[in-house]
């Protein structure tokens, strides 16, 4: 059997309520389908797998950037050429897959990241991109590298990419930021496509709590870049 070139990953924690339509709508676009199942205590690995899906369980919860790390490592150990990150909760627009590949496809891109701000008009609840606006400029301000979306979970990597970014911050939203820290420090070719997200759904998680802490965590990446904090980490 040939390896899949061109993936999907999706990172998930106990999306069975979801994650089936995720799977079946990805499946059109890519070679292989696999989910991460990040510690689930619901029916998120099962449900994946009756929908096609190859299913990477994690023992326990162990964090959205880890997940990531283990579908990177799936991707290198498989030679993989292309991998698509994907949400797990119905946010996301597969028929979106198509945009983010294309750059990478022809070349012209390491990393792409679906963009919520650009020109697609999408129902976003006012403090949501209030908060995005302020958390972008302060990752872009720390990272060097200039975004319009930072906290997009709908992206797509080339193989160079895949080889050269491992991540540290465990927490959704934190891995994202850190994700355009690398990008920049590793000199990848990024670039940013529209794409269509849907908020119909209860968050999860608290997004001002979030928000708050997604900033704290740029702080941290930005100050253990610079001179002084790597000395004394010496």
């Amino acid at each position: 059997m040939s390896q899949p070139k061109t993936i999907v990953a999706i990172p998930c924690y106990n999306e069975g309520r979801h994650i089936g339509d995720v799977v079946d709508g990805a499946k059109e676009y890519v070679d292989q389908v696999i989910v991460i199942d990040d510690g689930s205590i619901d029916t998120t690995a099962n449900v994946a797998e009756a929908h096609g899906a190859l299913v990477i369980r994690h023992k326990f919860n162990r964090g959205k950037g880890i997940a990531i790390n283990t579908a990177f490592e799936w991707a290198k150990e498989h030679d993989v050429q292309v991998l698509v990150l994907l949400d797990g909760d119905g946010q996301h627009k597969p028929a979106d897959i198509a945009l983010v590949l294309k750059p990478l496809l022809e070349g012209e891109a390491d990393v792409v990241v679906g963009s919520r701000f650009l020109s697609t008009k999408n129902r976003i609840p006012r403090y949501r991109t209030v908060g995005q606006h302020i958390l972008t400029f302060a990752t872009n301000l720390g990272s060097g590298l200039k975004l319009t979306d930072c906290q997009s979970g709908f992206r797509a990597f080339s193989a160079r990419a895949i080889d050269a970014l491992y991540f540290t911050r465990p927490k959704p939203g934190d891995v994202e930021c850190e994700m355009q820290f690398l990008m920049s420090e590793n000199h990848l070719r990024v670039a940013e496509v529209p794409i269509t997200v849907n908020y119909n759904g209860r968050a999860k998680r608290n997004p001002v709590v979030q928000g708050v802490g997604n900033l704290f965590a740029v702080l941290l990446l930005t100050l253990e870049r610079r001179p002084v904090f790597k000395k004394l980490k010496k």
